[in-house]
């Protein structure tokens, strides 16, 4: 009896662990391995590639993942909401100006690109501060390329190069635009002329600015909110789209735009960079920032009582003028700040059969563009265009004390203007401290000129960009 229960047991045992195999065979031919205690790790080859083994899976949907998050976060940084990653801005005293400098922007334009596009959009809608025939002073600077290197500073027309009706072939502000454009456009040029030529062409709406200029000059046809047209300037601009720059440089003394050399002024933890009439307000604003002003009201009175000690050593030396200016910041942090401007309002000339006014300086002219850092790597940055030496001093120097994250006030306090002989004039509408009255002035002091100098600039610090129009010149800075 137990020998027949033990055969049957054999029995039972073979065919199992038979049925045992035949499974395990099976489990194996269909990509499964069984894992035991005794049973040894080892590659499993039956299907070779990436996606054959656990670990290659999981390493290859991170590298996935990895990789798919990168890409939206650079799309985010180039393509974003400007509310959390600017890429460039604009800012000049014209709203229209302004918006068309930053659509060359995000068409893929340059710095450089945007300013001709704005400066020549104000040469039409503010003729008052600026023309065709305008003189500049502009400061660039590609700073992510070339940090350490001093930006470039290019001046043309003035007192020093004030050409006669019969010899200019051009107006200086054109010619100077196309040389510009041939060095550093990235946008074609007839492109950059196309919405002036809009302007020109649909009419343009007049502003209190100009209107009240237009008055004090007797020029008709500039009334308040109205509609003006300028056929002759369009027509002119539509013939300069039949060439590119490199065309009409060639004919045109686009050579005469060379770079001057522009060194830093150290005005306390900063560095200043302007042009020829900007470097009497870079003096200012150091001897405001060294030593350290107690007050914002200190480094104000510093910088006017250095404003008037220069102007009564220059006497009739001291800049003069009407401008318009723009400050211009590009996705490659390339800074533009360029100021144009006239001697007097409207021009000094005669106007000419293309539509555009002739302007002979006879005297220095009030452009006065910056460039202002800190020392720190990666620190705060300021591109202004200033319209007047005086409003660059004062405007700066309370952005500078006041701290970088005040600058709609630091721009709108109110300022007085420095003339020649140190005389000051006060802006009718803003009212300057008791304190600073007391101290600056003495006797009856000068109205200041309407319309007044507007400080436009863009502010940047790490990647975030704030930019201001100053409500002066009735501008808005545009961002994208």
């Amino acid at each position: 009896m137990n020998k027949t229960l033990k055969q049957h047991q054999n029995v039972f045992k073979k065919s199992y662990y038979s049925r045992l195999t035949c499974i395990r065979m099976v489990l194996q031919s269909h990509g499964v391995v069984e894992l035991r205690e005794d049973v040894p790790l080892k590659p499993y080859n039956a299907s070779p590639g990436f996606c054959s083994g656990g670990p290659r899976l999981i390493i290859g949907a991170f590298s996935a993942l990895t990789i798919a998050i990168t890409i939206a976060l650079f799309t985010q940084i180039y393509y974003g909401d400007y509310q959390i990653v600017p890429h460039g801005s604009v800012s000049s005293s014209a709203a229209e100006c302004s918006s068309i400098g930053t659509n060359i922007l995000r068409d893929g334009g340059g710095a450089i690109d945007a300013a001709i596009a704005s400066s020549l959009c104000l040469a039409v809608v503010a003729p008052h501060r600026t023309s065709l025939d305008a003189s500049g002073s502009l400061l660039f600077w590609e700073y992510r390329k070339s940090p350490t290197e001093q930006p470039t500073l290019i001046e043309w027309g003035g007192i020093q190069n004030a050409s006669s009706p019969s010899i200019s072939p051009a107006p200086r502000l054109i010619v100077a635009l196309a040389a510009l454009h041939k060095t550093y456009g990235v946008i074609p040029w007839s492109k950059l002329l196309q919405p002036a030529i809009d302007l020109a062409s649909t009419g343009y709406n007049i502003s209190t600015g100009l209107s009240i200029a237009a008055a004090s000059q007797v020029e008709p046809g500039y009334i308040t909110g109205s509609t003006r047209k300028e056929p002759l300037l369009a027509s002119y601009l539509q013939l300069l789209q039949h060439n590119t720059s490199t065309e009409l440089c060639t004919t045109w003394p686009c050579e005469a735009l060379a770079p001057i050399t522009s060194a830093a002024v150290p005005a306390g933890p900063w560095r200043v960079w302007t042009g020829t009439a900007g470097a009497r307000a870079a003096t200012a604003l150091a001897a405001a920032l060294v030593p350290a002003p107690l007050t914002a009201l200190d480094g104000f009175q510093r910088v006017v009582s250095s404003l008037q000690a220069q102007a009564i050593t220059a006497a009739g030396n001291w800049p003069s003028g009407v401008a318009s200016g723009l400050a211009v910041v590009d996705p490659q942090d390339t800074y533009v700040a360029l100021v144009t401007g006239l001697s007097v309002p409207f021009g000094s000339g005669n106007i000419t059969g293309d539509g555009w006014k002739q302007d002979l300086p006879s005297s220095p002219l009030d452009l006065a563009p910056a460039i202002l850092i800190d020392e720190f790597v990666c620190g705060t940055r300021y591109v202004m265009g200033a319209e007047s030496l005086s409003a660059l001093a004062e405007g700066a120097a309370a952005a500078l004390i006041e701290g970088p994250l005040n600058i709609v006030d630091a721009v709108e306090s109110a300022r007085v203007a420095v003339g020649a002989g140190g005389t000051l004039a006060l802006e009718p509408d803003r009212l300057l401290p008791p304190a600073a009255l007391a101290t600056l002035l003495n006797g009856v002091p000068l109205n200041a000129t309407l319309p007044l100098a507007a400080l436009n600039l863009v502010q940047q610090r790490g990647d975030e960009l704030l930019s201001h129009a100053d409500s002066r010149g009735g501008g808005l800075a545009s961002r994208f």
